[in-house]
């Protein structure tokens, strides 16, 4: 592999790992808000079912998104690694 792809590759897996912090602490961030939810008193059941699933579709959303992503660079460095075999 050249340089240009070296480089590239290191780009592209730095902005990896600085995506994939930032996804799962919002996916800790979304599962510590439910616990506050679930353990709060002074809300009514309802009022925690609600929340409990507007958690859960925020961490889903998350989930989603990361899995999205995650395929994104995998087809990304299939790309990288076709192009620096042709060289």
């Amino acid at each position: 592999m050249n340089q240009q792809f070296r480089m590239a590759k290191q780009v592209i897996d730095m902005q990896k790992a600085s995506f994939d912090g930032m996804i799962n602490s919002l996916i800790s961030m979304w599962d510590q808000t439910g616990g506050v939810f679930e353990s709060a008193a002074w809300l009514p059941e309802e009022g925690k079912k609600a929340l409990k699933q507007w958690v859960d579709v925020n961490r889903k959303a998350c989930e989603n998104l990361k899995s999205v992503i995650d395929n994104g660079y995998a087809n990304l460095d299939k790309i990288l690694e076709g192009k620096a075999q042709q060289e």
